[in-house]
């Protein structure tokens, strides 16, 4: 294990569902930071070994960002799932109370730079999972698979509906076959979704194209895109043959050869664009 670095903060890792928690937790303990995972109950299901655990629940903002103080973390980034409680489940404490009303009517994006302004106010530094995992974005140019030359127009497509619906905060990814949308991510997520335009799906047209990107001006040290193993086998089931990904914009939870290696064992294209 590499020796603590001195001249590093320490790492907060707010851990919601999925590896990449522990994925970016030992990428920074290999930098030689030391951390702390602050795993929100109820999402987390992850093994993190012998990392410091501790249990957060998600409405206690207020509690949370003490237990940070505490544990002398500087640095704290939020990775993994989050399926969002009811406000009867969530049990929001009076600080999570006033950040909502901050928020409201805003959008998620509103409400993660709130709560990053909570944790700035006390010299607590927001910083992003692809800041700690450069190697782990989206490179440019086709990965895995052969592209169908008809395929540009779906990405094309893809990509301007992205933009457009980025603006009002919606959505990272789209289904999209012979320049018709076949579905658009919202709050279900990228798996459902997928599962959702399964019966959409032409397997006698042009090959559908799965299009994730970016949401406009959107900060990466609280929401940013990622795929994986996961997301493949998703696609693969929903009758899906291509992933296109913003090149430099989406997280690859996986490490890369072992995602392009999937794909080709799926028979999927993937390409970053």
């Amino acid at each position: 294990m590499p020796m603590p670095n001195p001249g590093a903060e320490r790492l907060a890792v707010i851990a919601g569902q999925g590896d990449l928690p522990l994925r970016v937790a030992q990428t920074a303990r290999h930098q030689g930071r030391d951390v702390t995972i602050f795993a929100i109950t109820g999402q987390v299901d992850a093994n993190f070994g012998d990392f410091d655990v501790v249990d957060v629940a998600l409405g206690t903002i207020g509690d949370t960002r003490t237990r940070i103080q505490a544990a002398g973390c500087g640095d704290v980034v939020m990775v993994g799932k989050v399926k969002r409680p009811s406000l009867a489940q969530l049990r929001p404490d009076s600080h999570a109370v006033k950040l909502l009303a901050r928020a409201v009517g805003k959008g998620d994006d509103a409400l993660l730079r709130v709560i990053a302004s909570f944790f700035e106010e006390v010299g607590i530094n927001m910083v992003s999972a692809d800041s700690l995992m450069p190697g782990q974005m989206m490179p440019k140019g086709l990965q895995a698979g052969a592209l169908d030359p008809a395929s540009k127009a779906d990405i094309d497509c893809g990509r301007a509906v992205l933009a457009m619906l980025g603006d009002s905060d919606i959505g990272q990814g789209v289904v999209v076959q012979d320049q018709r949308v076949l579905a658009v991510e919202a709050a279900e997520g990228t798996d459902a979704m997928l599962a959702r335009c399964a019966s959409l799906i032409d397997a006698a047209a042009t090959p559908a194209v799965f299009v994730k990107c970016a949401k406009h001006a959107q900060d990466r040290r609280l929401d940013i895109p990622v795929i994986g193993t996961d997301t493949l086998r998703a696609a693969k089931a929903a009758g899906i043959a291509i992933i296109a990904c913003e090149a430099g914009g989406v997280l690859l939870s996986d490490a890369p050869s072992v995602l392009w290696q999937e794909a080709e064992q799926l028979g999927l294209a993937i390409i970053g664009v």
